[in-house]
């Protein structure tokens, strides 16, 4: 067997993995050995579902958005390691047959053919009370924080007020100055001392770690009144993106816990519909990007 084949074949079984592990699809003997070593699974961020938010909901994580883009990318092999899924075979159950769009799927490794839209998922009662976005937030700063603090009404002037230069993310300030680890005092992350040299210039990567001044962050499970200010700023400006802007309306949390409770609450509940996530076939929300094949 060449070498290209053996790689090839080597994918295939990593990818069979992958479905078995998002419980996509059956075990069929013929695909994969037994294994009792580990699997690779998708978007290592993403949680189940559950009636009460675990500590890691409120875990700070590195997220491009902070800097105006998105977090993410479509679901493909990712790299967290989790314990090996039992075989239906050593319980002496029948395999499933696999589909075509299962061969589709171990071949290439894109698992968005197996996941749901919303509309397929949620039951038609829940979708027509769904608030729909398009996964980017069109605000601003909320208004009396941005009068409290002196902040200017829009990125570009609030950037150039500050003194300007060019972004990059080697140089977030814009300064002409790279940052280093060197450079942050200790046990602090570069990321967070970063943005908290942004307040006026950059506020969406300010609050996308910090609240507002003098106002405590809180933790752990969100209220219902949290919920409901949450879900009607995203029918007023939408969501999706800029996050740190997105929570100057939500007093208490900043950038990160708002995404993360969208991506573990919002989306697996119905609550909003944003195209750019698909449901497993655990509850769970998948992110796609744009480029949406199947599920609709």
């Amino acid at each position: 067997m060449s070498a290209y084949e053996q790689e090839r074949l080597e994918n295939i079984k990593q990818n069979r993995e992958l479905l078995l592990s998002l419980n996509l699809v059956g075990d069929s003997a013929g695909l994969l050995g037994d294994s009792a070593g580990q699997r690779r699974i998708v978007n290592k961020s993403k949680t189940k579902a559950k009636a009460k938010r675990s500590a890691d909901d409120d875990e700070e994580e590195d997220d491009g958005g902070a800097w105006g883009g998105r977090k993410g990318k479509p679901a493909r092999v990712g790299a967290m390691e989790v314990p090996a899924r039992r075989s239906k075979r050593l319980r002496g159950e029948t395999a499933e047959p696999v589909t075509e769009v299962e061969e589709r799927v171990i071949e290439g490794g894109d698992v968005s053919e197996l996941l749901l839209g919303a509309e397929s998922h949620f039951a038609s009662e829940v979708v027509s009370q769904a608030i729909k976005v398009e996964g980017h937030y069109r605000g601003w700063v909320e208004s009396g924080v941005m009068e409290r603090l002196g902040i200017q009404g829009n990125a570009t002037e609030a950037w150039e007020s500050e003194g300007g230069g060019k972004f990059s993310f080697k140089d977030p300030l814009g300064t002409g100055k790279k940052i280093t680890k060197k450079s942050v005092p200790s046990g602090q992350s570069v990321a967070k001392f970063v943005a908290s040299k942004l307040l006026k210039k950059n506020p969406n990567a300010y609050f996308y770690r910090h609240t507002e001044p003098g106002i405590e962050q809180w933790t752990g499970d969100w209220t219902e009144e949290e919920r409901l200010v949450f879900l009607q700023i995203a029918k007023e400006h939408g969501c999706g993106d800029k996050w740190g802007l997105f929570s100057t309306h939500v007093p208490h949390r900043v950038g990160y816990q708002c995404s993360n409770y969208y991506r573990q609450y919002v989306i697996p509940q119905g609550w909003i519909i944003d195209d750019n996530y698909r449901i497993d076939s655990s509850g769970h929300a998948v992110y796609v990007g744009k480029h949406k094949r199947g599920g609709m």
